[in-house]
């Protein structure tokens, strides 16, 4: 459980380290920024697309069918 807490906590100061950098903040108000927002309440994972193997695999296979017609 402890691995999940720190990934958690890695992960929410990574996000906050982009947003600062995206709002081009100079180095006093970026640690300000990663300070304020860097709560327990705000570490959140976000849900992601999963991709099985076998999906990859016919989406490969039908490229390579395409690519091999085509070049006839």
């Amino acid at each position: 459980m402890d691995f999940l807490k720190d990934l958690l906590e890695l992960n929410n100061t990574l996000y906050l380290e982009k947003l600062a950098d995206k709002q081009n903040l100079d180095e006093l108000e970026r640690k300000q920024f990663i300070q304020k927002y860097n709560k327990r309440n705000n570490r959140l994972f976000k849900p992601c697309k999963k991709y099985l193997i076998d999906d990859y695999k016919a989406k490969v296979d039908r490229y390579e069918l395409i690519t091999f017609e085509t070049e006839k």
